[in-house]
């Protein structure tokens, strides 16, 4: 035992070094820890210190160190492996005091430490001398700095570079250099588990933690390895989900979008009329086409929409029926290209140009499936006998069917990459299948292995319909994203029958599709022939099918002729009014001929009233409210801790596992899935949160908190409610309270419902180890779960209790125990709540970490710091972000 180091600030790290036989005292007992060192004493140390390194370098001699000198070995060993060199003059000066830099670049050197960055102002953060430090040896002090070298006694801040060394500075420094526990942690400027090199970095979370370097994600091991290398636009920490740990990523490619959501919505009219190949010549010629758009452009419309895909022929010049069947185009059209021809019309005058697939997945007309079904018999939908599927004289391909599905995209992603378009539309058989339909063997088979059982004989049993509704709804899906990866200027449009009989009769859910965003601009078929009863359309659409948020997708279809039927202008002036009174911004009429009917007289009407002021058909404002911008080379997966993808998600919004479930979005509603990535009931939400365990009897119960409308109610993991909330629900439940808002007072209800705590706060937050921050008459303080004030209000701002402190605000921020004494002084900037005994504080302009007593254990010199996890946190010097440990006590 040493007798001279007794109380010396560095007595910890001498006796380590000493047991491990790395340092010698002198003859007299003593070590003489404020001694300087020499060159060669230094040398001695460091030959010692790092036995195993390997040469770098062919030794010489110096001029003033003989063999028999008695640093000799020890000199030559460390100038080979790199630790220090000699003078020009080749002498080594072995008597010559050593000083703070000296030893710093010396280290750095011998272990071959490498700086992230070469910045003064780095170091200037961590040592008010920084400018003391010359130039070349900036990278040195960096990497000493990040490898945790530097020991600064007494003031941490102060480097002291030019300083003379002292053989207990030496030995400090050669502690931190092995990972040697002996330095007091206040005297370490930074003690780092991994090196700053990211450009974020969050908490460790199963062992785990997410980084950024540029703008990608990836993940590091509690080693600092990268485990998986930043590839992803954003990541989540991991979490457990059925006994595994899962991370949530999201990959992004790097697409323009042709507009801007942050830029708000100009005002625009959707004015459109469908073009027929039925009771019209308007395609039949290049100048009819030309005069239509003329007569169109003058009355006041903006989009047209053509028929191009009918009876089973295409009204453009088609490689994918040439392929398939051997015909191009209808033969009505052959040598022609009445699309072509149309959109350089229209084009000509203004119109946008919307193609209308009118057949969708109908074959023919009244010609037993027509030469589509002749050539290919196995696209043939069935009813429950077997026939050939037909309906009002339409016959049917089998919509279920993915060759049939495949071949439909096919013919629509034809037109979309090869003309100048403003958008795609289907209508009311497309996507469509009478609901006599499905009884193939395919789809029967399909339904059988779910359910167990066969299809019922009554087709429009609910969950029969509901379960082949889906499967077109999963098409349009994929139709949607299809499209706008090819073109993401494109409008999906599409003209349904009004739900839900065209659920019921033709397995159009076009609630459902609105709800998911899967179309741009819908066009039901409102069709009625008086007033009265398109009013009650129009009312019922909005009250029960169009939320607010999804009104600005209607354009109703508006019927002037069909058969003997014909529109008067003041009925359809009258149904555009109602449109606008109830804020409707538009409608197609159904068809053109209706227009030049009675000399012009409905579209005269049109041009003279609602029609009279010319308003552009804005692609980019109807997009700008879809959902495109979230779909756009958007994909998110789950990925365990090897990288590996365990499932892939098609929505437009994922979120983390809990409680085994994770929120999803798509368009508007929300829902959830399992960790198979399997749907829990529907997408019906308007508002979800995720779903916390109660932490009350009985242990299973978990609830989340969903809005249907303006409508809160509490769901359990089956997706039942298991009661509806006549309050503001505000919160989630936690410790079997959850809080509520009646008539701007917060109070709290208990899983019942039942009220528990009266409204009576000016805000209220979740309970914590039994206490709930409150506020009340502009200060906050804590009651219990009875709602008895325990802590009264007394602070300008407080946290929740953790670890048996909550931290509080009065001017500055301090800590309190549950009886509300003051246990740490309020003296900090800014205070985190306690993880892992340990919790960031901000003094002046930099943070450190105290433990439950308040003492320093971390000295305030980070510009960032998070919570300890896992025994790490993540901290931020500069621009850069790294790991340290708790720090051994």
């Amino acid at each position: 035992m040493f007798t001279d180091i007794q109380n010396h600030w560095a007595e910890k790290s001498i006796l380590q070094l000493r047991s491990l036989g790395l340092i010698n005292g002198y003859p007299d007992g003593t070590f003489r820890p404020n001694a300087y060192v020499t060159r060669g004493e230094f040398a001695a140390i460091v030959a010692r210190a790092f036995p195993k390194l390997q040469p770098i370098r062919t030794a010489i001699a110096f001029k003033d160190v003989g063999n028999r000198f008695w640093a000799f070995n020890v000199i030559r060993q460390a100038y080979q492996t790199g630790f220090i060199a000699g003078y020009p003059d080749r002498t080594f000066q072995p008597h010559r005091l050593i000083s703070r830099l000296q030893v710093f670049l010396a280290i750095v050197s011998g272990l071959k430490y490498t700086p992230t960055q070469l910045s003064r102002e780095f170091l200037a953060q961590f040592y008010d001398d920084a400018g003391q430090i010359p130039n070349y040896a900036l990278g040195a002090l960096v990497a000493a700095t990040e490898k945790s070298l530097v020991v600064n006694y007494p003031q941490v801040k102060l480097l002291n570079p030019n300083q003379t060394i002292t053989r207990g500075e030496v030995v400090a420094i050669i502690c931190q250099a092995l990972n040697i526990l002996g330095v007091e942690q206040q005297y370490i400027p930074l003690k780092l588990a991994t090196q700053l090199l990211f450009d974020d970095a969050d908490n460790f979370s199963g062992g785990r933690a997410r980084v950024r370097i540029g703008e990608k994600w990836g993940y590091i091991d509690n080693t600092g390895k990268e485990v998986i290398p930043p590839q992803f636009h954003s990541a989540n920490s991991f979490a457990t989900s059925q006994s595994q740990q899962l991370a949530l990523i999201k990959t992004q490619r790097q697409i323009e979008l042709p507009f801007n959501a942050g830029i708000p919505p100009t005002v625009t009219e959707t004015r459109g009329v469908w073009i027929t190949t039925t009771d019209s010549q308007v395609l039949s010629s290049q100048q009819n086409i030309a005069t239509a758009m003329e007569f169109l452009a003058q009355h006041g419309f903006n989009v047209v929409f053509p028929v191009v895909w009918n009876n089973g022929y295409t009204n453009y010049p088609s490689q994918i029926m040439k392929d398939n069947f051997g015909v191009e185009i209808n033969p009505r059209f052959l040598g022609r290209d009445p699309l072509a021809e149309l959109i350089i019309e229209a084009k000509r005058v203004g119109l946008a140009v919307i193609p209308w697939f009118e057949y969708g997945f109908a074959s023919s007309y009244n010609q037993n499936g027509g030469h589509i079904l002749r050539d290919k018999p196995q696209w043939i939908a069935r009813d429950f006998s077997g026939n050939l599927l037909k309906k009002n004289n339409f016959e049917w391909m089998n919509a279920f069917d993915t060759e049939v599905q495949n071949f439909f995209l096919s013919l629509v992603l034809e037109v979309v990459k090869k003309y100048d378009i403003q958008g795609i539309q289907g209508d009311d058989r497309m996507p469509a299948l009478p609901s006599e339909g499905g009884y193939d063997a395919q789809t029967v088979e399909r339904y059988t292995q779910q359910f167990h059982q066969n299809p019922p004989q009554n087709h429009k049993e609910q969950q029969w319909v509901q379960w082949r509704a889906d499967i077109l709804t999963n098409f349009l899906n994929r139709f949607y994203r299809e499209i706008i990866q090819t073109n993401p200027n494109l409008i999906i449009s599409s003209s349904p029958s009004l739900y839900p009989w065209g659920l019921n009769e033709y397995l159009q859910d076009s609630q459902t599709w609105t709800d998911w965003g899967l179309i741009d601009l819908i066009h039901p078929q409102l069709y009625r022939r008086t007033f009265r009863e398109y009013q009650d359309l129009i009312d019922r659409l909005l009250r029960e099918q169009f939320t607010p948020n999804q009104q600005s997708l209607l354009a109703p279809g508006i019927l002037l002729k069909i058969g003997s039927y014909r529109i008067s202008a003041q009925l359809l002036l009258q149904k555009i009014q109602y449109n606008r009174d109830r804020g409707i911004k538009g409608e197609v009429l159904f068809f053109y001929e209706g227009l030049r009917e009675n000399n012009d007289e409905l579209a005269q009407a049109l041009s003279s009233s609602h029609y009279a002021q010319p308003v552009a058909f804005e692609t980019t404002t109807i997009k700008t409210r879809g959902f495109t911008g979230d779909r756009l080379g958007v994909s998110y997966s789950y990925i365990n801790v090897s990288g590996e993808t365990v499932s892939q998600l098609s929505y437009d919004w994922v979120d983390d596992y809990s409680q085994g479930l994770a929120r999803v979005r798509m368009g508007f509603k929300w829902g959830y899935i399992n960790p198979s990535g399997q749907l829990v009931g529907k997408l019906q939400f308007d508002a979800a949160e995720p779903f916390i365990q109660s932490n009350i009897e009985p242990s299973s119960l978990v609830l989340a908190l969903v809005k249907i409308g303006n409508e809160s109610r509490y769901i359990n993991t089956s997706g039942e409610t298991v009661f509806r909330c006549p309050y503001d629900a505000v919160t989630s439940f936690q410790e079997g309270l959850a809080v509520v808002k009646f008539l701007d007072k917060y109070g709290y209800i208990d899983t019942s419902g039942a009220m528990v705590i009266q409204p009576q706060f000016d805000e209220a937050n979740l309970f914590f180890a039994g206490l709930a921050v409150v506020k009340l008459n502009g200060t906050y303080g804590y009651i219990d779960t009875t709602g008895k004030f325990i802590i009264q209000p007394q602070f300008e701002q407080a946290q929740a209790f953790s670890q048996g402190l909550a931290a509080v605000k009065n001017h500055q921020w301090g800590y309190i125990n549950p009886k509300g004494e003051t246990v740490i002084p309020l003296q900090f900037v800014i205070a985190e709540s306690f993880s892992e005994n340990l919790a960031a504080v901000k003094v002046a302009d930099s943070w450190g970490y105290i433990d439950l007593t308040g003492k320093t254990v971390i000295q305030p010199i980070l510009d960032q710091a998070k919570p300890f996890r896992e025994g790490f946190a993540s901290i931020k010097q500069g621009n850069r972000w790294g790991y340290i440990k708790i720090p051994a006590t």
